[in-house]
């Protein structure tokens, strides 16, 4: 699906993501700006959602794709870098590309964020809930199937939640309401 909306926009015949990583300059701001809004343009919907493994699944690979076309970006616009991003049994794996660290949000002796660990963090929050909120759709005749996805998707979301410079570093940014576009019917 990601392939074939970079092709059909940019009139291009990429056969795979390696010929699509070559022809999108992730060096430029507004082009990867572009990219990002074409992917995130994409509507997944699972009709029996269930407990919502496979939405949850299509946000941990639409995250690891954007990394691995090098456009995933932080919130002031500039490339993610210094972190690999990839999937394992539908979670998503992140390491330091420069000593195969597991990443690890944490603040500071003095409670305060190391700035490339906030800056992730943040970016992955805002992506997820983005995604979650525009691109993530389900529906179950189970009333309690949707809350049980509901929640996984909120728990999703919680796993990058970050310490805000609001409060002094001491409470996280709060979860949006995520029922909106899983339903039961």
């Amino acid at each position: 699906a990601v392939l074939q909306k970079f092709n059909t926009a940019n009139q291009w015949n990429c056969k795979d993501f390696s010929e699509l990583k070559d022809k999108i300059d992730h060096t430029n701001k507004k082009e990867r700006k572009e990219a990002n809004e074409l992917i995130n343009s994409l509507k997944i919907c699972d009709p029996a959602v269930g407990s919502g493994h496979f939405l949850v699944s299509a946000l941990n690979e639409l995250i690891a794709i954007k990394d691995n076309l090098q456009i995933l970006s932080y919130r002031n616009g500039d490339r993610v870098k210094g972190f690999r991003i990839e999937m394992a049994n539908d979670e998503l794996i992140i390491t330091s590309e420069e000593t195969d660290d597991l990443f690890q949000y944490i603040l500071n002796q003095n409670n305060k964020p190391i700035d490339e660990l906030q800056q992730l963090q943040e970016a992955l929050f805002h992506e997820k809930q983005h995604l979650i909120e525009n691109c993530l759709f389900g529906v179950d005749i189970n009333p309690k199937s949707v809350v049980i996805c509901r929640l996984r998707l909120w728990i999703e979301l919680l796993k990058n939640s970050y310490y805000t410079e609001e409060s002094k570093y001491q409470q996280l940014e709060t979860l949006p309401n995520i029922d909106i576009n899983i339903k039961c019917g």
